[in-house]
């Protein structure tokens, strides 16, 4: 249980601190050519990153 913590908390940091890594492995490999993911949504993973990593050290983390 401690090890699928921890790997969920470096995944959470991982998209606040670099959140086109995420798009670059969901969408970036199917598209040709040069492109980038939007200024919005570099904006809503990072909120929903910090959200998530938020809600998981008060709920989660007390029953380890």
């Amino acid at each position: 249980m401690i090890i699928i913590a921890i790997l969920f908390i470096l995944i959470a940091v991982l998209n606040i601190i670099y959140p086109a890594f995420g798009w670059y492995l969901r969408y970036g490999w199917m598209v040709k050519g040069d492109s980038e993911p939007s200024d919005a949504y570099l904006l809503m993973s990072r909120i929903s990153g910090i959200i998530v990593l938020i809600v998981f050290l008060f709920v989660f983390l007390p029953m380890l």
